[in-house]
């Protein structure tokens, strides 16, 4: 069943990377939605993948269409909601609805925000933590990317008290860089009150340079490992890797609700 969207077009926005992972990620948001019977969908990245948000923004306006629902798959909002990505949406500074010349036609634009303090996303993570945990006393680590701005520390911490409130037992969160408290003195926290398994859990949208290349070995894992076994201080300890959660369902579920409040 297809949901009528008349003069209005939704644009997933993405952050962007040389890695295909991401591009991939909002393709299949995209596809999705289209199979819920939504139409009108392009998506734009804001750096390093193809189409740009100047792109997409062309063609929805050369497409004919008058209405934008701009919806960011971002978990946090910081540099890139904030000082990035509205100018290529043709918005002011600060302005989030409203008019705005694309190429010359006026367009109403509503840019949404992330998604990150849903509490669904905290009931996806105990999911994913409860079927990779095989320890006795395992500790779980919610590492975030980290910001200049609070906002990426504010989500984090936020997930990491629900999933402690969830009775996950131990849970810690840390960054991978600007934010403190950083991933290997939290791992090792973590280990010195005897935990024999520490389930990594990445609160990022796909894999990229800082998952495959920047937090490996700060768990004592190499490129391409999930699962390692490290000795802690003469104790042998089980280090597990989780995947990013963008390719969950439920997330486009979430994109769904929101794009609705505006039909």
């Amino acid at each position: 069943m297809s949901i009528e969207m008349g003069k209005k077009a939704i644009l997933i926005v993405g952050h962007g990377s040389r890695y295909t992972y991401n591009k991939n990620i909002m393709l299949l948001q995209k596809e999705r939605l289209e199979a819920m019977g939504f139409g009108n969908i392009y998506i734009g990245f804001n750096e390093a993948s193809k189409p740009t948000i100047q792109e997409a923004m062309s063609s929805i306006a050369a497409d004919g269409f008058e209405e934008v629902i701009a919806v960011p798959f971002f978990i946090a909002s910081g540099l890139h909601m904030t000082r990035d990505i509205p100018p290529k949406l043709c918005l002011s500074e600060g302005q989030r609805e409203g008019p705005v010349n694309v190429d010359g036609r006026t367009l109403i634009m509503h840019f949404d925000t992330p998604f990150g303090d849903e509490p669904l996303l905290a009931q996806i993570l105990k999911e994913r933590i409860a079927l990779a945990s095989t320890g006795d006393k395992p500790a779980v680590m919610v590492v975030g990317h980290g910001s200049r701005l609070p906002y990426n520390k504010e989500i984090i911490s936020l997930n990491a008290s629900r999933l402690s409130t969830m009775g996950l037992g131990d849970v810690y969160y840390a960054f991978n860089e600007f934010n403190d408290p950083k991933i290997e003195p939290v791992l090792e926290e973590a280990l010195d009150k005897g935990a024999d398994e520490v389930l990594v859990v990445p609160l990022f949208i796909s894999l990229g340079d800082h998952l495959k290349n920047d937090i490996p070995p700060k768990i004592h894992l190499v490129d391409g490992q999930s699962y390692g076994e490290y000795d802690h201080k003469g104790r042998k300890v089980i280090i597990r890797y989780l995947l990013p959660i963008g390719e969950d369902p439920r997330l486009t579920e979430v994109l769904a609700e929101k794009i609705k409040r505006y039909l």
